[in-house]
C-alpha cells in the first residue's frame, strides 16, 4: 500500500510539473514536445509498427506455441520459464523498446505465462535496439563501429546475466514450467483451424496501432519533463549527485538527463569534454538503465499483469552493474585499437537514419529473431532423444 501510494504521489507530481512547464513557458514545451513527435515518428513507428504486427500473427497463428513446445527443454533448464518464452528472447534482443514486454503481455493473456513468469521474463528481454546502439551511438556519435559493437556487445550478455540470475536466485518462487506435449500434436494445432486471415490481419494492425501509438505518448511526455526539468535546474542537481563520485561534470549532465531518457543522454555524453573510457562507462550505464521514459513504457505495457515495478527496477540496476563491468573489460584489453579512431561528433552532424533506414532494420530484425529462433529450436530439439514421445 505505502509503495502504490509513492508511485501515486510520483504520477501526480509529474503531471503538475508539465502541467505548470507548459503554462509557465509554452515555446519550450512546444519545442520539445515537436522533437519528441519527430523522433516517435521518423524512428519509433517504422521500428516498431511491424515487429507489432508479425508477433501478433505469430501468437494468434500458433507459431509461437509451435515453437514453445520445441524449446522446452532449453528454456526451462537455462532461464526457467516454458518454451514460449524464447519466442519474447528472440524477438526482444532484435527489435528495441518496449518489445519485450508487448510479446511478455500477449503471452500472459494467451494463458501461456503465469504472473511470476511473466515478472521474470520482463524484467531481461527489453533492449535497446542494435541500430541504435552500433549505428546511432557507435557510428553516428563517435565514428567507430568498434565501439558500437563493443557497447552492443556488454548491454545484451548483460541482460542474458540477469536473466539466468534471477531465474536462480527466484527459483523457489517461478513456478516449473510443465514439460510439453508431444510435437505431432502441436504440429496439428498449429495446421488445424484458424480465424479468417482479414480478421487476424485487421486485429493485429489494430493492437500494433495503438501500442506504437502508446509509446509515442510517453516520448512526448518525458520529452517535455525533460526539458522542463533542465530549465529548472532539477538536471543540473542530479549531476551535482554524480559528480560527488568523481564523475566529470559535463558527463554527469549527461547522465542526468539520461537518468530521464536514454537518447538525450547518450547524446549528451558523447559529446562532453571528458576522457572517452569515461564517456563508454556513462553510455553503457545508460543503455542498462534505459531511462525512465523507457521504463515507464515498459510498466505500462504490462500494467494489468501486476508485475512490480520493484523488481524491474533491481534488474535494471543490476543490468547496469553487469553492463558496466564487461564495458570495462573490454575497454581494457582493446582500449587502444577502440579508441584512437574514436571522434565525438554532435548530434547535429551525426548520421542518423532515416525512417527508411529504420523500417529496413525492422524487417531485418524480424528475420534475425525468427533465424536466432530457428537455431535455438534445432539446438533444444537435438537435446530430445524422441521429440514424439507422449508425456502422460
Amino acid at each position: 500500500m505505502v509503495i502504490r501510494s509513492f508511485y501515486s504521489l510520483v504520477i501526480i507530481m509529474i503531471v503538475l510539473a508539465l502541467s505548470i512547464f507548459m503554462i509557465s513557458n509554452p515555446s519550450a514545451a512546444l519545442q520539445s514536445s515537436a522533437a519528441g513527435l519527430r523522433l516517435w515518428f521518423d524512428t519509433v513507428l517504422p521500428a516498431l509498427f511491424p515487429f507489432f504486427v508479425v508477433c501478433d500473427l505469430m501468437v494468434n497463428i500458433g507459431i509461437v506455441q509451435f515453437m514453445g513446445r520445441l524449446l522446452q527443454p532449453l528454456m526451462h533448464k537455462a532461464f526457467r520459464l516454458p518454451g514460449e518464452a524464447g519466442f519474447v528472447i528472440a524477438m526482444g534482443f532484435t527489435s528495441g523498446f518496449p518489445v519485450g514486454a508487448v510479446l511478455v503481455r500477449q503471452l500472459f493473456k494467451e494463458n501461456l505465462l503465469s504472473r511470476e513468469q511473466a515478472e521474470h521474463l520482463v524484467s531481461f528481454t527489453n533492449n535497446a535496439s542494435p541500430l541504435f546502439i552500433i549505428g546511432i551511438v557507435g557510428v553516428g556519435l563517435f565514428n567507430s563501429p568498434a565501439l558500437g559493437y563493443l557497447l552492443a556487445f556488454s548491454h545484451y550478455l548483460s541482460n542474458i546475466l540477469v536473466g539466468l540470475i534471477l531465474g536462480r536466485v527466484r527459483s523457489d518462487t517461478i513456478p516449473i514450467s510443465s514439460q510439453p506435449g508431444s510435437l505431432s500434436t502441436a504440429f496439428f494445432e498449429l495446421i488445424g483451424p484458424k480465424q479468417s486471415p482479414g480478421l487476424l490481419l485487421g486485429e493485429a494492425i489494430k493492437k500494433a496501432l495503438v501500442n506504437v501509438t502508446m509509446v509515442g505518448g510517453f516520448i512526448i511526455s518525458f520529452s517535455v519533463l525533460t526539458s522542463a526539468l533542465s530549465e529548472w535546474g532539477l538536471i543540473g542537481a542530479v549531476a551535482g549527485m554524480f559528480q560527488m563520485l568523481g564523475i566529470s561534470y559535463h558527463c554527469s549532465w549527461g547522465l542526468g538527463i539520461g537518468l530521464f531518457e536514454m537518447t538525450l543522454g547518450a547524446q549528451t555524453i558523447s559529446i562532453s569534454a571528458g576522457a572517452y573510457w569515461e564517456k563508454l562507462l556513462a553510455i553503457t550505464v545508460i543503455l542498462a538503465w534505459s531511462g525512465i521514459s523507457v521504463q515507464a513504457q515498459v510498466m505500462s505495457m504490462i500494467s494489468d499483469l501486476a508485475v512490480r515495478y520493484s523488481y524491474y527496477l533491481k534488474a535494471r540496476i543490476l543490468q547496469a552493474g553487469l553492463s558496466f563491468g564487461l564495458t570495462f573489460a573490454g575497454l581494457q584489453l582493446t582500449s587502444d585499437k577502440l579508441l584512437q579512431k574514436a571522434v565525438s561528433i554532435s548530434p547535429s552532424l551525426a548520421a542518423w537514419p532515416s525512417s527508411l533506414d529504420f523500417l529496413k532494420v525492422s524487417f531485418a530484425g524480424i528475420f534475425g529473431g525468427l533465424s536466432f529462433l530457428l537455431i535455438l529450436c534445432t539446438i533444444s530439439w537435438l537435446k530430445n532423444f524422441n521429440p514424439f514421445r507422449s508425456v502422460r
